[in-house]
């Protein structure tokens, strides 16, 4: 964790919380309480960070992007009688957020499906405690870091079906984002399942205008507020559809795109289409002596990675930096972007075909002709693909055995629910035997995808991998204060787009065929009929070139190395030679992901964010009732500090531990003065100097 970074734990509403708080207390600088004054929230997070509503004894707290409100979060809260009830209010929110719902003594927490938001949780004492990020925790417990998981993850730059939902700190596990995390006032926690994907059923017809509303109101949640949004503008399908909605709201819009090296791709072509239909907008382009190369700022001295997990977009880190402070430069507040739309309406081809077979032969039959037809593939392969029925747990165990084989072959189209795994050859024996008994150990047990269908298995693994990195580009985007957003990641995109039929979704003869369905009436045809993408073969080259010396110093200094998963000389070697084909750089971006993610995690533990003692965690007991009704006040004014309230205090309205009501000021501009439970007479505690009352960090923006 990076000093003064953003994070908040959550904390059950009981003695075992409390106990807790006092492991977290040195590092949190923020505290919000429950309604029974323990705290609730504590962390670290800016000003406008967390929208914090009350309804009675019931407390939520919202953070991310969201078009909620204090007003409407409390509302929603009065109609909701247990944390049970939290979803389906929260549900009809658009946008990506973490929520928190505090009430009749237990916890909510939730993310996001596709990890763009996600939730961790660990055991601190007697309480299971959870937090947005998996460092925090693994700090407070001392967590050590997972050999195995860590040796898998040089297969590729993302993990592996089913173990993207594993962190590599010991200890700590990750909340899937399609279920949410109970605490319980006895420190027990429980994790029902909250989402689940829709029957792929619809055809486009209908459901094209369900995925263009989710869409539209996914862009909405981030431009309402009005300001500077940024967006992409590559000339791809899927950032022009964000833009064009984008300029519909509210907020100045500012687009930006960088040049590209190679020469023979037609992404400037399309872009400048895209701008002529964007008059109102400014467009912003970094030329290519302006441009970040690609893997840049990754020398051994650069600046730390971040310890949650390897950056699968490792070799941008740097370009993401860059974009960041562009936008930061322009006025930015958010910055959407198009990340999410391949992996929903153009994957790659093969999972699909087997649900297909299931309900139209026929139409399985003429699309695999079609996958193969530019290979000239032979039949048998493709057949047995596509009637192949293994469990994921077989495949998980035919995929250890495949780990040093030859490299696949892209046809016949695999049909499985995992693509294929292959260790780089400069991963050790030690590597690739963990690697290989994780892998058998995990199919020896039950393993269950994402769904019963495999395209939509793939399309949530997809954006889960996809999710997961926009979010720690969100946290380089955040020291610059800009957000990063993927509208097409937010969970009712995903479950309008998953409600239609595979071969509707996924076609050998279109190009993203839904999507253009969908957003036909509101982008021009031209960029929606684009059928080709830039894939940064010649910028990937060029930056390795450029950057080869901070590389080889990484690899000569190698903790991977250090602790026996990689040969360095092997390493030293790839390095040196030329990389003919992407999936040979793929494999290099795995392996310096890994490196960057074990030097952060074996540094030493930043500062705490909070030099200064917060004030002492008591046994935090609910407050006392309140009193007795007295006689009418004689004057309508402002009560006197020793007076007891004209009348019974309203059950509904924010009361003395309301985070409202730690906020609310008096007619002077100044918050009131927030009793104490602990305290016997009521006047508040003593705060050290930089340290916030905790009934006083409230966010209620």
């Amino acid at each position: 964790m990076m000093t003064g970074e953003a994070w908040f734990a959550v904390l059950p509403d009981g003695m075992p919380g409390l106990a807790a708080a006092r492991v977290l207390r040195p590092l949190a600088g923020r505290v919000v309480a429950h309604h029974s004054g323990r705290p609730w929230l504590m962390g670290h997070w800016p000003d406008g960070a967390l929208t914090v509503a009350s309804a009675g004894a019931a407390r939520v707290a919202v953070a991310g992007q969201h078009p909620a409100t204090a007003g409407s979060l409390a509302a929603a809260l009065a109609r909701t009688r247990s944390v049970d009830e939290a979803d389906p209010p929260a549900a009809a929110v658009p946008g990506a957020f973490h929520l928190v719902v505090s009430a009749g003594g237990r916890v909510r927490v939730q993310g996001t499906v596709s990890g763009t938001r996600r939730v961790f949780a660990t055991r601190i004492g007697d309480a299971v405690v959870a937090a947005d990020r998996a460092d925090v925790l693994a700090r407070l417990v001392g967590a050590g870091w997972d050999a195995e998981g860590l040796a898998l993850r040089l297969t590729g730059a993302t993990a592996p079906f089913p173990f993207e939902r594993a962190t590599l700190w010991r200890g700590v596990r990750e909340v899937p984002g399609d279920h949410w995390l109970r605490l319980d006032p006895d420190g027990g926690s429980v994790e029902p399942r909250r989402w689940m994907p829709p029957e792929p059923v619809l055809p486009s017809s209908e459901g094209a205008p369900l995925v263009r509303e989710a869409l539209t109101a996914a862009v909405d949640a981030r431009t309402a507020a009005g300001g500077t949004v940024g967006t992409d503008l590559s000339g791809g399908v899927d950032s022009a559809c964000v833009a064009f909605l984008a300029a519909r709201g509210p907020a100045e819009v500012v687009t930006y795109r960088w040049g590209g090296y190679d020469g023979a791709d037609d992404d400037a072509h399309h872009a400048a289409l895209a701008a002529e239909g964007l008059p109102g907008a400014r467009h912003v382009r970094d030329c290519l002596g302006q441009v970040t190369p690609l893997f840049a700022g990754l020398s051994p001295d650069a600046v730390p990675a971040d310890p949650d997990e390897p950056f699968a977009w490792v070799r941008s880190r740097a370009r993401v930096d860059q974009l960041a402070r562009t936008m930061a430069h322009e006025g930015a507040r958010v910055h959407l972007t198009g990340h999410g739309g391949d992996e929903l309406f153009r994957p790659v081809a093969g999972p699909h075909l087997a649900d297909v077979r299931r309900r139209h032969p026929l139409t399985a039959l003429r699309q695999a002709r079609a996958y193969r037809a530019p290979a000239r593939s032979g039949w048998q392969p493709l057949l047995r693909a596509l009637v192949g029925s293994r469990s994921p747990a077989r495949e998980l165990a035919a995929l250890a055995d495949a780990l040093t084989g030859p490299p696949p072959l892209p046809h016949p189209p695999d049909t499985g629910w995992s693509p294929p795994l292959r260790m780089p050859p400069w991963a050790t024996g030690d590597a690739v035997a963990a690697a290989r008994a994780l892998l058998l150990r995990t199919a020896s047990e039950a393993v269950a995808p994402h769904s019963r269908w495999r395209a939509q298995h793939q399309a949530l693994t997809l954006a889960r991998f996809t999710g997961v990195s926009a979010g720690q580009a969100d946290r380089i985007g955040s020291r610059h204060g800009v957000r990063f957003a993927v509208p097409f990641l937010d969970d009712q995109v995903l479950y309008a787009v998953l409600s239609v039929r595979a071969e509707d979704r996924i076609s050998p003869w279109a190009y993203k065929p839904l999507l253009a369905a969908a957003m036909r009436p509101m982008v021009p045809d031209p960029l929606l009929d684009r059928a080709t993408k830039n894939e940064f073969r010649a910028d990937a080259h060029l930056g390795l070139r450029q950057h080869r010396a901070d590389l080889l110093g990484l690899c000569d200094a190698s903790e991977l190395a250090r602790h026996g998963l990689v040969d360095a000389a092997a390493l030293r070697a790839a390095l040196l030679d030329p990389h003919p084909t992407a999936a040979t750089l793929a494999a290099l971006d795995a392996t310096l992901a890994c490196e960057l993610w074990l030097r952060a995690a074996l540094a030493p533990p930043p500062l705490p964010t909070a030099p200064h003692r917060l004030p002492d965690l008591a046994d935090r007991r609910p407050p006392p009732p309140p009193p007795e009704p007295r006689a009418p006040a004689t004057s309508p004014g402002r009560q006197p500090p020793d007076r007891a309230p004209a009348s019974p205090p309203d059950p509904t309205a924010p009361g003395p531990g309301s985070p409202t009501a730690a906020t609310s000021p008096d007619p002077d501009g100044s918050p009131p003065p927030v009793p104490d439970p602990a305290s016997s007479d009521g006047a508040p505690p003593p705060y050290p100097s930089g340290i916030p009352n905790p009934r006083k960090a409230t966010d209620t923006s």
